[in-house]
């Protein structure tokens, strides 16, 4: 029972790290002023969230943590490992981050103020990684990317936002 006690404590201290400001970030990621000037843009959210909490999911985003491993840049670099043409790389790198600093930056803000939302970036996440299979990453990205700004500026639902969007399902394979 000590044991238990003791897993779970641990377990609660590193799941709420929270990012300060003298915390060194990740240089991997986009940089740590283009994100506190997202929130600082953001009055509604502001009120109800700390930027240490949000620069928190930030780099959670990007890095994963406990309850979601595969971050944004291990997934983007999965990704570019399997393309060959180094043009191509650069072109899915440049639009794949473009994504992950939009996506991000809603999506690390309070549920109540935001528009994408977990669910949003496991679907987005799986269907690029998809796209690769059937070698339809870029048109895919595109898809996206247009989806990720059609979302931020209302002018689609969240709710339309599923995995049959991008790859309709497979009547004869049940698990995609």
């Amino acid at each position: 029972m000590a044991v238990l006690l003791l897993v779970s404590g641990l377990f609660a201290c590193s799941s709420n790290k929270i990012v300060r400001q003298a915390d060194a970030w990740p240089s991997d990621m986009p940089s740590r002023a283009y994100f506190v000037k997202m929130y600082e843009a953001d009055e509604t959210n502001k009120k109800i969230q700390t930027q240490e909490e949000y620069l928190t999911w930030i780099v959670r985003f990007y890095s994963g943590w406990e309850l979601y491993r595969r971050g944004w840049i291990k997934m983007t670099n999965e990704l570019v490992s399997q393309v060959q043409d180094p043009n191509q790389v650069t072109e899915i790198r440049h639009k794949i981050n473009r994504i992950g600093r939009l996506v991000s930056g809603e999506w690390a803000k309070k549920s109540d103020t935001r528009t994408i939302y977990l669910r949003h970036v496991s679907i987005w996440g799986n269907a690029l990684l998809e796209s690769l299979d059937r070698n339809e990453a870029l048109p895919l990205i595109n898809r996206v990317n247009q989806d990720v700004d059609d979302l931020l500026a209302h002018r689609i639902k969240a709710d339309v936002i599923t995995a049959e969007r991008y790859f309709p399902a497979d009547e004869d394979d049940p698990f995609l």
